[in-house]
């Protein structure tokens, strides 16, 4: 059961990566997460430009302190905006809670950093995503959505 679990956000190291890299190679969860095809090199680069970088934040999403089991983050800064982001990659945690204890860690974070509001994309494709963000408090931008895509915005408090 979801509640007696819990999710905390760790560094995002190599170890992450390589997880990262198996996850989103699978076809479902790179539909469902709208992530383009990128090669391991891409990855490569991106992973070894994060420490430099200000306008993207990645965590490793663990598991009761011993599992890492997806991956979530804020990008796109804009003031007091962020852009959530986040996705489990182990598939036999889909479906049971943890996804809202991952947006609530988040929240968290973007609330010490000094974001107020969050916003999001997901994908139409992708009913038991959009069903978490909305009983996680975002709400439908109804001026930035397409037919294919949702944008869902929050004030985090």
């Amino acid at each position: 059961m979801a509640s007696a679990q819990r999710i905390s956000l760790w560094t995002y190291d190599r170890v992450s990566l390589d997880m990262s890299w198996e996850w989103l190679n699978d076809p479902e969860i790179r539909d469902l997460t709208m992530t383009p095809v990128f090669t391991r090199e891409d990855q490569l680069r991106f992973f070894e430009q994060l420490p430099r970088r200000t306008d993207y934040l990645i965590w490793s999403v663990v598991l009761d302190g011993t599992e890492v089991i997806g991956a979530a983050g804020l990008k796109n800064h804009r003031g007091d905006t962020a852009e959530y982001w986040g996705y489990i990659g182990k598939k036999q945690y889909w479906n049971n809670g943890l996804g809202k204890l991952i947006v609530i860690e988040v929240e968290k974070k973007a609330i010490e950093l000094g974001f107020f509001w969050l916003d999001l994309k997901v994908s139409t494709d992708n009913p038991r995503a959009i069903s978490l963000y909305q009983n996680t408090g975002f709400v439908i931008d109804p001026y930035m959505s397409s037919s294919y895509c949702l944008r869902m915005i929050k004030y985090c408090t």
